[in-house]
């Protein structure tokens, strides 16, 4: 007599619970809000050092064609003549770029280019453009920004000081890397600034020789100088983890 055991086997299903999963999707919100504004200013950081990096490029072409018109290196000397008033560098030096918006020396549109009016006559800050800061946020003293400007085709900012008198015979080029409309629109972190020196080259400021290459006074977190950052640019450049720490 044969006998035929069956055997069923009964498969139980097993499923997560409603509360299980608005615990997971919880705990998944917790993590995500500790280190998504990390991964956001990493990205930030990112783009302005790649930016950076671009910008200074972009002022060396255009010295290095500067140059090769003119046979010799441009120097501050050559473009010191009081009596043209501010502007002599940069009426020869905007002629070797895409522009798309020539700022021009006075009156320039205040949305795209740096102003020296915060149209309120009692202001201590009055021929500051009030929209650009310090390396620590503070007001920036803009006077060093006003002769000259031109908006490139990658929508960068190129700013030009020209000084007029012999006690500040130097050419200082800034470029504010995305553009005043984008931001943050602060020394250190968009706004760089070189010096051309009187040899024809453009080191930026902070480097050995350069006009303010005091960090304690012109990059330092301590610093409460009107242009303190300055001398970030050196720093941004040679320094891997420069954008890492930013304030």
């Amino acid at each position: 007599m044969k006998v035929t055991i069956e055997m069923k086997i009964t498969k139980i299903n097993k499923a997560f619970t409603l509360a299980e999963v608005l615990i997971t999707l919880g705990i998944i919100g917790v993590v995500a809000a500790l280190t998504l504004p990390d991964l956001i200013n990493n990205t930030k950081h990112k783009e302005l050092e790649a930016a950076l990096k671009e910008g200074y490029s972009i002022l060396l072409q255009g010295l290095n064609r500067m140059n090769a018109d003119l046979v010799y290196p441009p120097t501050p000397d050559a473009y010191f003549n009081p009596s043209k008033g501010s502007g002599n560098f940069y009426n020869e030096f905007i002629k070797y770029f895409k522009v798309i918006y020539d700022c021009g020396v006075r009156n320039p549109d205040q949305t795209l280019c740096f102003s020296r009016n915060s149209n309120i006559s009692d202001d201590i800050n009055y021929a500051n453009d009030l929209t650009y800061k310090t390396y620590t946020n503070k007001p920036l003293n803009t006077g060093i920004f006003d002769d000259g400007q031109f908006v490139l085709a990658n929508g960068m900012l190129v700013i030009l000081e020209n000084p007029n008198t012999i006690s500040s015979s130097h050419i200082l080029i800034s470029i504010d890397v995305n553009g005043k409309k984008k931001g943050p629109n602060k020394l250190g972190y968009d706004l760089f600034t070189f010096q051309l020196m009187s040899d024809g080259k453009l080191l930026p400021i902070g480097a050995e020789g350069t006009k303010y290459s005091d960090e304690e006074q012109y990059c330092s977190k301590n610093s409460n100088n009107n242009v303190n950052g300055l001398a970030c640019a050196y720093k941004a450049l040679s320094d891997p983890d420069y954008f890492k720490n930013l304030p």
